[in-house]
């Protein structure tokens, strides 16, 4: 048998699969069982869970692109090694550092960046090579051996395609189960560096991992496009005329998503924003947001046409569903 770390390709072995079987090959990972030499396999699940809201149809299914994949897989590291010095790989008598943390250190000396700057403050040329390196490095070596503890059910790959294609069960199942995920997958990451790290570096590790999330980005591109393409001037909550001081709210909140689409935004007033602060809308509102996204599906402006790419209104209900189990309460 093909050690996991070797394939070049793996098909999805099993399309109908129970949660249990979901549950068993996720709980292997995170077992001690499971052979792990750096923290690689946690950065994967990580990246895929944080690009869940971006995948896209294609004649395979769901597929998620190594570009997408491993952009994300940089941005959290960089801030994890570079900001916070955590060590992600026990030493193997030749190295105590991953390759990554070689280009990141490669980087930083190249550019003279300072090793708090945040990953998208960095120049464009150095993010772009520091992700071509990633995917380099990281799509062969990686890709492969999470597949195999996996066993083939949760994502197929190829490396001469552009990306992974996901089991739409598994995919259901990642969204269901999103928040539980998130934090088994940093507990067990925590674990597996409270045994290569000193006791120093380790304080708050798992508010570092979890501040290693890309942070919120401006979101004024997004109010222009729905006040100019979509004459939105009203509050989409109270409904009152929107003054100067407009926000543009996450229905579905950012916490959940930690991404930013079109289709998950509206134009409030600041005191319904404020008052909404990180809950989910209720039915009635939702309902609404569907009937406006079909505006948008009319836009050929390429920002929404890139959102949309694997939106549907049934998506959305799944997700504010699923967010609802992950205990994210609803507005009054």
């Amino acid at each position: 048998m093909t050690a996991g770390y070797l394939l070049q390709r793996g098909d999805i072995k099993r399309y109908f699969v129970t949660e249990a079987d979901l549950w068993a090959v996720l709980n292997y990972m995170f077992s001690s069982s499971c052979s792990k030499r750096s923290t690689y396999k946690f950065g994967l699940i990580k990246a895929i869970i944080d690009n869940l809201f971006s995948v896209h149809k294609s004649d395979r299914g769901l597929e998620l692109s190594y570009i997408e994949i491993f952009s994300k897989f940089a941005e959290n590291y960089w801030n994890i090694v570079t900001k916070y010095h955590l060590k992600q790989m026990r030493p193997d008598g030749k190295s105590s550092l991953t390759k990554l943390e070689q280009i990141f250190a490669g980087i930083l000396e190249k550019s003279h960046a300072s090793q708090y700057v945040e990953f998208e403050n960095l120049n464009e040329d150095d993010r772009e090579t520091i992700i071509n390196a990633v995917i380099r490095q990281c799509k062969k070596n990686v890709l492969g051996a999470l597949y195999n503890d996996f066993e083939g059910l949760i994502y197929g790959f190829d490396l001469k395609e552009s990306g992974i294609w996901i089991n739409p069960v598994a995919y259901e199942f990642l969204l269901k189960y999103k928040i539980e995920i998130e934090q088994l997958n940093y507990f067990a990451w925590a674990k597996f560096m409270e045994s290569i790290n000193s006791d120093e570096a380790l304080v708050r590790v798992l508010d570092k991992l979890e501040l290693s999330s890309p942070h919120r980005q401006s979101l004024l591109i997004y109010r222009k496009i729905l006040e100019e393409e979509f004459e939105c001037c009203n509050c989409f909550y109270c409904g009152k005329k929107l003054q100067r001081a407009t926000h543009v709210d996450h229905v579905i909140p950012w916490s959940y998503i930690k991404g930013d689409y079109i289709w998950n935004f509206v134009l409030a007033c600041p005191s319904c924003n404020i008052k909404k602060k990180d809950k989910l809308p209720n039915e009635p509102i939702l309902s609404r947001v569907v009937v406006r996204n079909e505006k948008l599906t009319q836009s050929t402006n390429p920002l929404v046409c890139r959102d949309l790419t694997a939106y549907t209104p049934k998506t959305l209900w799944m997700i504010w569903d699923y967010a609802k189990l992950g205990g994210i309460r609803i507005m009054d």
